[in-house]
């Protein structure tokens, strides 16, 4: 069992680079980080389950919070779990904004950031998610460059409209469960990776509830 675990987060996950030196500073970083993406996820509507969170540097990665569906089955993805999906992805840059204060945020967004990008120019574009531009689909692979600029001028505003209202949600909701995105990074900080389970447990111990009955 450990074996097949141990395969299955390889595939998923990356290999660990074990010979990484990650200085403590950047190691507390990494969980708040981590641990700001696994509690948004935790506690978002639409959101899918945390199969796992470490701190472990896999790939060019310093860590990483890995989710998984409830079913294979996910043909089709609704406008909740995609704003959730943006939600997740700000979590990370926003406890470093709140632990750390906004002059030393990092640049280990930068991912996150081009995910949730992509995404929510996906949800105006593409998918008919936008009042402002309404149900229609805009190709946008070129960039935009052959809209007119009055349209990707539109585009780009409900793009960024979007992911404030995201970064925003997520602000608020670890302002909310601040003792515990302390305690999960301190327990990440110690024993490195978490699965889903242990961190419920962790949040469990210091207050949560919401996070626990989603297990």
């Amino acid at each position: 069992m450990a074996a097949m675990e141990y395969a299955k987060d390889r595939i998923l996950m990356g290999a660990e680079r074990k010979s990484a030196v990650i200085s403590e500073k950047n190691r507390k970083l990494t969980a708040y980080h981590e641990g700001g993406h696994a509690l948004v996820a935790l506690y978002t509507d639409g959101a899918h389950p945390v199969h796992k969170a470490t701190v472990v540097p896999r790939g060019v990665a310093l860590g990483m919070v890995m989710q998984l569906p409830e079913s294979d089955d996910e043909t089709s993805i609704s406008r909740r779990q995609l704003l959730a999906k943006l939600d997740v992805a700000m979590g990370g840059r926003v406890a470093e904004e709140l632990i750390f204060g906004e002059e030393h945020v990092t640049t280990g967004a930068s991912s996150d950031l081009e995910q949730a990008t992509r995404l929510a120019r996906a949800m105006v574009t593409r998918y008919g998610m936008s009042e402002k531009i309404g149900q229609m689909a805009i190709s946008y692979d070129d960039g935009g460059a052959s809209l007119s600029s009055e349209t990707r001028a539109a585009v780009e505003s409900e793009v960024k409209r979007l992911l404030t209202a995201a970064h925003d949600r997520a602000r608020m909701l670890l302002k909310t469960h601040e003792n515990e995105l302390h305690a999960l990074a301190k327990e990440l900080i110690d024993k490195e990776t978490l699965t889903g389970a242990q961190i419920r447990e962790v949040l469990m111990k210091n207050g949560g509830r919401a996070a626990a009955a989603a297990s």
